[in-house]
């Protein structure tokens, strides 16, 4: 780089500003976590509250489900059937953390998964004799950040045998 120290500098400070412009920005993990952590909140409210829109609202366009040794996908409109209609089925007592939800966010802030433990018990309201039904759930949550949201878009569930009272 010889030759004029002032075309030099500028272009010194033309290569400088060509990188910071294709440095990523500064990803505020803190808030990220926050705002996932208000999701896992929202995703309670839903079900107890039995609200599929407030589930819905938060999965991405497609979403994947890994259950029973299947992968399976679904529209939002199909999840909002297959809402609907377990909470028609069930009435809910509890859906609590068995343990803290364990969050992993991607350095860049686009990604994250999240590992639930529930404890569930549900009143099955289409039997008559009243049957109350406990089950533990864990479950690993896929999120994306898709304009500027966080959306899940797939779950991987598993959950312990289920014990079943009459009432």
């Amino acid at each position: 780089m010889s030759g004029n120290p002032i075309t030099s500098g500028m272009m010194l400070l033309a290569i400088g500003l060509s990188l910071l412009a294709c440095a990523p920005p500064k990803v505020d993990l803190q808030k990220e976590l926050g705002a996932l952590t208000e999701l896992q909140k929202q995703e309670q409210t839903a079900h107890l509250e039995e609200q599929p829109a407030l589930l819905v609202n938060m999965l991405n366009d497609t979403f994947t489900q890994v259950k029973n040794g299947e992968v399976s996908y679904f529209t939002k409109d199909q999840m909002t059937e297959r809402f609907i209609s377990y909470f028609e089925s069930v009435e809910f007592i509890k859906w609590e953390d068995a343990r803290p939800p364990v969050y992993s966010i991607s350095a860049d802030g686009s990604m994250a998964h999240i590992l639930v433990q529930k404890h569930v018990v549900v009143d099955i309201e289409q039997d008559t004799a009243g049957t109350r039904e406990t089950t533990n759930f864990a479950w690993t949550e896929m999120w994306r950040k898709k304009e500027g949201r966080w959306k899940m878009y797939s779950v991987t569930t598993t959950e312990r045998e289920s014990v079943r009272v009459r009432e």
